[in-house]
Formats: structure tokens, sequence, C-alpha cells
């Protein structure tokens, strides 16, 4: 490699990184500003609606379920098996 070679792979280099550089000094100048506005948002969405409207949305199922007054029907024919834990078969 001659030395124009490797001084145009130098200067390419300083043009990456001076970009990179604007880009990341764009970023972080904007950091702070996005940090208030989140919080501004934050604090909106706790202090709006009522208790019973955060109780809900704070349940990320989609599913629905039955109402929770609805009694459970008894369990009929049932039989228990005991069931042997691996752990016992390995050292006994």
């Amino acid at each position: 490699m001659g030395f124009v070679t490797i001084l145009i792979l130098v200067l390419v280099a300083l043009v990456i990184l001076s970009i990179l550089f604007a880009v990341f000094k764009f970023f972080i100048g904007l950091l702070p500003l996005a940090l208030i506005v989140a919080l501004i948002i934050w604090l909106m969405a706790k202090f709006s609606g009522s208790k019973k409207d955060n109780k809900v949305s704070d349940t990320h199922n989609p599913v629905q379920h039955p109402a929770n007054n609805q009694k459970r029907k008894k369990a009929r024919n049932v039989s228990v098996k005991d069931v042997e834990d691996k752990e016992d078969n390995k050292n006994g």
C-alpha cells in the first residue's frame, strides 16, 4: 500500500467519524427533552382517569375470565394418585 492509499483511507475514516460525532451530539442534545416529554406523559397517565380504570389497565391478559361471583362445582368421581419424586428414585 502506498502513502496515498493510506491517506485516502484515513480521510474516509475521518469523514465517517465526524458524521457519527455530529449525529450522536444531536442525539445527546435531545436526550433531556425526551426525558422531560416522557415524564410529562407518565404524569398525565398516572393522574388521569379513576382508580378503577388504572386497575383494569394494569392487567395485560386479554383473555376474559368468567365473573368471580360464580361458584365452582364440586368435583365428583375423582381419585388421587401419589406421584414419586424423581430425586428419590435417583438417591434410593
